[in-house]
């Protein structure tokens, strides 16, 4: 826009040039007497005038182009500012969406928790993560004041299982996650009732993935099979949904195999949780 506008201002100005040569010409040719008017208007000087007026007209179609590219770049940038907007009201509109979901869940967990579940929950929330190479844990703002207890596992509003309370404080709790390399729970797989052990393992950690080993006929378990807590070998009541199945391999020694267990719950999403303090009789 600026090599136009310049051009123009260099159109102008030899016109301009032009108009005063040809009123010097003019002067000189009639002894300073002529009139500039009538000495335009001879026959001569109207290839000059149709020229002129050619770039008047040019004049007005640049004239014309820069108000409309004007007008064009002040249009983009609203259509740009609105787009933001609306980009800025779809981000909110689906964390809103999510969020309902998300309470939707919690609130229909903890009713079925005191009617249809065979346990006592506590609602809790996550305040922090602490990890390593090899372990992974996080804390809980509820502790002793709230009936947590050491062993106590918990879940999210699925019914998946996400670790177990370690340590008690008097109003916060720390919970050892279910990837962590010194977690094991009693497990079985609901389509066989194959059972084993589900635990951390060091090859699999970072790849939030689970070792179920210790199982009597592995030719009994199929990948995508759903694992679930059996009750036995650690706190965990049993019917808790661990993960399933993604593939079967060979231990070290070659003379044995175990299964390799994707985590049904998200650890890098969990936030609002339920302990189980209790298991109801019957």
């Amino acid at each position: 826009m600026k090599d136009l506008i310049s051009k123009k201002g260099i159109i102008i100005a030899a016109i301009a040039i032009v108009i005063a040569l040809v009123a010097a010409v003019t002067m000189a040719l009639s002894g300073g007497n002529a009139d500039f008017g009538r000495v335009l208007s001879e026959p001569v000087f109207k290839p000059l005038k149709s020229a002129m007026s050619g770039l008047v007209s040019s004049l007005e179609d640049i004239y014309g182009y820069i108000y409309r590219y004007d007008s064009v770049v002040a249009e983009n940038a609203a259509l740009k500012e609105r787009i933001a907007e609306l980009e800025k009201d779809s981000r909110e509109y689906t964390e809103i969406i999510e969020e309902n979901e998300r309470l939707r869940s919690l609130i229909g967990f903890s009713r079925r928790g005191s009617d249809e579940l065979p346990y006592e929950l506590k609602d809790v929330t996550v305040i922090s993560w602490t990890a390593s190479n090899f372990s992974s844990s996080f804390t809980i703002n509820r502790g002793e004041t709230y009936g947590i207890e050491v062993g106590d596992a918990v879940i999210t509003a699925e019914g998946y299982l996400v670790g177990t309370v370690t340590e008690v404080g008097v109003s916060s709790s720390t919970v050892v996650s279910i990837i962590d390399t010194t977690m094991s729970v009693g497990a079985i797989l609901s389509d066989t009732d194959e059972t084993g052990i589900v635990e951390g393992d060091f090859s699999l950690f970072k790849e939030s993935r689970l070792k179920l080993g210790y199982i009597a006929n592995t030719s009994n378990v199929f990948i995508g099979d759903s694992v679930l807590s059996s009750g036995r070998g650690g706190s965990s009541p049993a019917g808790l949904i661990i993960g399933t199945v993604e593939s079967i391999k060979e231990d070290s020694t070659g003379h044995g195999s175990y299964a390799v267990v994707k985590p049904a719950a998200d650890l890098s999403s969990v936030s609002d949780l339920y302990v189980i303090t209790d298991v109801k009789a019957g």
